[in-house]
């Protein structure tokens, strides 16, 4: 649906309508790296955790729980760095695209109340030519002679 105001022109775009299309690198980043990355994660909590449970058990397996967390965190972490650049970036281009959403906003409100007037204008000139004719169309009643009989 496209919505025009003079200069402006705005774009309403249906979410939900189709399926989302997906590529290879979403699909491959859904199957892998988000698993790792949640893998990682679990290991690290699971070793703090135990380690404030049962201290003893971590401290006797200590060089094991460190190499399960390497080998997880080879993958993990170069990850979880990509995510959260992806993530900076697009808050960046957010941020930077405040002032253009704010200028657009006040814009399109200036348009809106613009058109609200004219429409209002244009309302209230029909009301006084419908006023302006009614009150013709009296005086046209009133105002014919009346026949005279018998004179």
């Amino acid at each position: 649906m496209t919505i025009s105001l003079k200069n402006t022109t705005i774009l309403v775009l249906h979410m939900g309508s189709g399926k989302a299309t997906t590529s290879f690198n979403d699909r491959m980043v859904k199957r892998t790296v988000i698993p790792a990355i949640y893998l990682w994660l679990l290991a690290c909590g699971a070793v703090v955790g135990m380690g404030i449970w049962k201290p003893e058990v971590v401290l006797l397996n200590l060089d094991g729980f460190i190499a399960l967390i390497a080998i997880i965190g080879g993958t993990a972490a170069p990850a979880l760095q990509t995510v959260l650049r992806m993530w900076e970036s697009e808050q960046t281009q957010e941020v930077d695209n405040i002032p253009i959403e704010l200028k657009h906003q006040r814009e399109l409100a200036s348009e809106m109340e613009k058109h609200k007037m004219e429409l209002e204008k244009l309302a209230q000139a029909h009301e006084q030519k419908i006023q302006t004719l009614e009150q013709a169309h009296q005086h046209e009643i009133c105002e014919k002679p009346k026949s005279k009989k018998g004179a």
